[in-house]
Formats: C-alpha cells, structure tokens, sequence
C-alpha cells in the first residue's frame, strides 16, 4: 500500500517509497478489516460513534452515522497498516505522521457533501451560509492568508496599543524593554511585565 508513495501526497517520503509491510500482517490486517466492515453492513443499528467531530444531533440519522462509522473504522486499519511497516523508527514515524495528516483531512467533516451539519445550515440559511463562505474565501485569497480573526475589530487608540521602547538588558534567556513614558509623571517604582516565553512577539492583553 505504501509503495509509490514518494508521488503526490507524501513527498517527504520519498527516500522510503518502498518501506513494505510484511504479507503475514497484511493479510492479518485486511482480515479484521473486512469482519470489522461486514459486521458494521449488517448491523448498522449497532453502529455507536464516539468522535466529538461527530457528536452534533446532525450525526445521529443512520446515514449519517454509518458515513462517520465507516470513516473511523477505515481510520484505524490504515494507522494499522501504517504502523505495520517494515522499516527502521524514524521512516515508520514519517509514514505514520503523514498517514495521520492523510486521514484527519479527509474526514467527512471537512465536505459538505458529507456534513450533515453543514447541509442543515445551508437548507435553514436559504444558501446564505454558502454565499458567506465564498465571500470569506475571495477575502482570504485577496489577502493571500487565511483570516483567524475579524483584523477589522482592532484599532490603534481604541483597543490596541504601540509603544515606544528600546531594550536596556539582554541575555541569552530574555530582553528586558524599557518603555518610553507618555505622560509627563510616571510612578517612581516601574512596572514589571513578564509575559509568556511562548509569545512570538511582544504582545501583551491588558484587558481586565
């Protein structure tokens, strides 16, 4: 399953395209695929998802759950196969990191063909919620980034602050800033802000 893999999807698994799983396994594998999948067919009343990507009311008709069932349970066997390969740790964890990536994305979440939430929205909106997304998309292509937040909600004076400041102490764990006053008083102990080391940049929320 995995060979040929170095063309398409997985680039970064080009110098391991021919990492193989062993037939016994295989064969193994495809086996509990198959009983897991009939026994799934033919009992679909049965059928008990437990995904919070599936966890919406929308989810609960039979068609519906059957499409997330049949999903999950493909899920779990291609992990299977992926972790089946014989091949050294570091190559079994970049085809497993991939296969990961491979299968969160096509999940049925992610289409509106196959989102039942998504499908009453559209139904209940009249289409408006389709129209929102285009115009979002054409937004986001214009910028040339994905918007995670409404950028028009800041605004400089109102509810976010630039401050001058130069940098009077510097080591290799931290810079210490020192900001400039923009009042003609300042109290005679300074303020010490630490903010998270995760931060990227100098960037602080002083909401209350």
């Amino acid at each position: 399953m995995f060979a040929g893999m170095n063309t398409g999807v997985a680039p970064s698994l080009a110098p391991h395209h021919m990492a193989l799983i062993p037939p016994e396994r295989l064969a193994e594998i495809q086996k509990e695929y198959f009983t897991e999948f009939a026994h799934l067919a033919t009992n679909p009343e049965v059928i008990e998802v437990k995904d919070r990507r599936f966890s919406g009311k929308a989810w609960h008709s039979s068609w519906s759950k059957m499409i997330a069932a049949t999903y999950l349970l493909n899920s779990k066997h291609l992990l299977s196969l992926a972790s089946a390969v014989d091949a050294d740790e570091k190559t079994k964890t970049k085809i497993l990191f991939t296969t990961e990536q491979m299968i969160d994305a096509l999940s049925p979440s992610n289409f509106i063909a196959t989102n039942p939430e998504v499908l009453e929205n559209i139904i209940s909106s009249q289409g408006q919620s389709i129209q929102n997304g285009i115009v979002n998309l054409l937004g986001d292509l214009k910028k040339g980034k994905v918007s995670l937040t409404d950028e028009s909600a800041f605004e400089v004076g109102k509810n976010i602050a630039t401050t001058e400041g130069q940098v009077v102490f510097r080591n290799d764990l931290f810079e210490l800033i020192q900001y400039t006053p923009l009042t003609e008083t300042v109290y005679e102990r300074p303020y010490l802000m630490v903010p998270p080391c995760i931060n990227k940049y100098y960037i602080l929320d002083l909401q209350p």
